[in-house]
């Protein structure tokens, strides 16, 4: 077999693993990143589900729900927002009235590089939806990836 030969399937043969190697590399990286996004998710379902408890308890001593995030105990407030205890999300009151509310929680930092889900809402009614998808209740589960 010549020797050009050799070295030009050699060449070949070379880039083609180095190109395996680095496409395994660019998914594992990608894999662990949703992974992460995954579980930063937790910080807006869990402080939705707080505000969503707060504003159950003011409504038990006022008959009526509130946008006002001092008067849900919050110290944190911002710009009409508080942040997760992971800022991850911060937390705003969409709307809030005598016998409904609608909550959010809209991502902050990396977490806006979220594709699956976005944004978090939880209503009065329990409705958890996403910013993206159907309904959004795949990003209210725990993946057991």
């Amino acid at each position: 077999m010549n020797t050009s030969l050799i070295v030009v399937f050699s060449i070949i043969l070379a880039s083609l693993i180095s190109g395996v190697g680095y496409y395994d590399f660019r998914y594992s990286q990608r894999l662990a990143l949703t992974q992460k996004l995954e579980e930063q998710r937790t910080d807006g379902r869990e402080a939705l589900l707080d505000m969503a408890k707060r504003q159950e308890a003011y409504f038990k001593a006022q008959k009526s729900y509130t946008a006002d995030l001092a008067a849900l105990g919050y110290k944190e407030i911002e710009d009409l927002s508080v942040p997760t205890p992971g800022k991850f999300y911060k937390l705003v009151i969409l709307t809030a009235d005598a016998t409904n509310y609608s909550l959010a929680a809209e991502p902050q930092g990396e977490q806006v590089g979220d594709g699956k889900c976005g944004g978090l809402t939880l209503t009065k009614q329990g409705m958890a939806k996403s910013a993206r998808g159907s309904d959004g209740t795949a990003c209210w589960q725990i993946s057991n990836d």
